[in-house]
């Protein structure tokens, strides 16, 4: 009984949370943004690129932002049901636009209560080295010797457990997150780590001695996706509005300016 008492209520109070177009946030004077939490360099202990990307839109649109933080579910057709259209069972959200959402055409189709838009931003894999250790890396087979670092249950953790037969999987060391595994490799236990190129940019950003190159594996390297915004669809006037201030500060430099501070390069969708 307390179970459903406390399930009904959590439903219950999401009904009047619900995401606004353009007049309602105008008129608030407030932009609900949701973000992912511990999910740097993008959004992180309150600050990240996405948490600046998301005030200069909020500026733009002559609002304040308010950031709606959230743990990232199953997969990601949960977070935009959660965050974007409907909010959680237990009354959080929904915001009024997410950021770092995929721009994928087989994504979008199947998550039709939300609109995709504003890409700004594209990701790819890649491998960050000690220099020292690893000169260059045209090749895999420097961790037939040499061990590298990945986060555990994760594509690069896939790839390089089964390449070439399984050859390096030796030499593959299991890390929470790839920051871990980054700071593994500035204390000298692994020389290289497999990640997200963003993370290990900013990961080794002023710290000599350290370089991110592509993965020498064609297949992973053109393994690259683009990340824009959502709001919950019907809600045109504002994606049009978010789209012109995301045009704005692309074109003014600023977006680029944001990924630069945070020590990432910035790769155009």
């Amino acid at each position: 009984m307390l179970f459903a008492f406390v399930w009904l209520a959590g439903f219950g109070s999401s009904a009047w949370a619900q995401s606004r177009d353009l007049d309602d946030v105008l008129k608030s004077g407030q932009i609900r943004v949701a973000l992912y939490k511990n999910f740097a360099p993008f959004s992180n202990d309150g600050k990240g690129i996405d948490v600046d990307v998301a005030n200069l839109l909020a500026q733009k649109l002559g609002v304040k932002l308010e950031i709606l933080w959230f743990d990232a579910d199953e997969n990601m057709d949960d977070d935009v049901r959660n965050m974007v259209w409907r909010g959680t069972l237990l009354g959080y959200g929904p915001a009024d636009v997410m950021l770092h959402v995929p721009i994928d055409a087989a994504y979008t189709a199947r998550n039709d209560k939300a609109k995709f838009f504003g890409p700004y931003y594209r990701e790819k894999f890649g491998v960050a080295r000690n220099i020292d250790k690893i000169d260059k890396l045209e090749s895999l087979d420097a961790f037939r010797t040499q061990r590298i670092g990945v986060e555990t249950e994760t594509y690069p953790d896939t790839v390089l457990l089964s390449a070439d037969g399984g050859a390096y999987r030796n030499n593959v060391a299991h890390y929470k997150s790839a920051g871990e595994a980054i700071s593994a490799m500035k204390a000298g236990d692994v020389s290289a780590v497999m990640a997200m190129q963003s993370e290990l940019e900013a990961g080794i950003a002023g710290t000599p001695g350290y370089a991110v190159s592509d993965v020498p594996l064609p297949l992973v390297n053109r393994r690259q996706w683009v990340i824009g915004l959502a709001v919950k669809s019907g809600h045109d006037k504002l994606a049009e509005s978010l789209q012109a201030a995301m045009n704005g500060i692309t074109a003014s430099g600023e977006l680029r300016e944001v990924f630069k501070r945070h020590g990432v390069e910035y790769r155009a969708p």
